[in-house]
């Protein structure tokens, strides 16, 4: 018996891991958003994931974690706030409330947004798809790719536009056909 509750706590851990770490920078660009010190910040997120690991039997699997981990990490800016009322460096619970509710209506398309990235991705032609991948990838710039490929930068970056352009219209248009837009 006790086997069985330490390979649901194991199994549970690792869950709990999986959905935190995916949504670890939405957590984290949001408490940004509220709190001005880089160091209360990492303080917040640190003492979110705590209290999101202590609450994880109470989260309902299957249901939107990241809506549910918002909500904690909401509590734990409310907490700040309440402990630094002199320093008036905080938004009014109201303000924060209005934030919290954008800030999950915008996540909330954010796969679909992503699904249709990696579509409009997919039908790049392939010198098309070798500039963005040489652009975007870590540390990539428009003048590595310039002295990569031995285009000129004015014209890399005219190139590099089009695409853009290219993209933004058919993520707009694949979201629009699914009725997201």
């Amino acid at each position: 018996m006790l086997k069985d509750g330490k390979n649901r706590k194991s199994e549970d851990y690792q869950l709990f891991i999986k959905l935190y770490l995916t949504n670890e920078r939405r957590l984290y660009g949001y408490v940004r958003a509220l709190v001005p010190n880089w160091s209360d910040v990492d303080d917040i997120i640190q003492e979110t994931a705590s209290v999101l690991w202590a609450k994880f039997d109470q989260f309902e699997r299957g249901t939107n974690f990241p809506a549910w981990a918002m909500r904690i990490a909401h509590n734990q800016v409310l907490n700040y706030c309440k402990t630094r009322k002199k320093d008036k460096l905080c938004f009014s619970e109201a303000a924060m409330e209005s934030l919290a509710q954008l800030s999950v209506s915008r996540d909330a398309n954010l796969d679909e947004r992503l699904s249709a990235l990696k579509q409009c991705l997919d039908k790049l032609n392939s010198n098309e798809q070798m500039l963005i991948e040489l652009r975007y990838r870590p540390g990539g710039s428009t003048k590595s790719v310039s002295q990569q490929t031995g285009k000129e930068l004015h014209v890399l970056y005219r190139l590099l536009n089009k695409i853009h352009t290219k993209l933004l219209l058919c993520i707009r248009r694949t979201l629009a056909e699914g009725g997201t837009l």
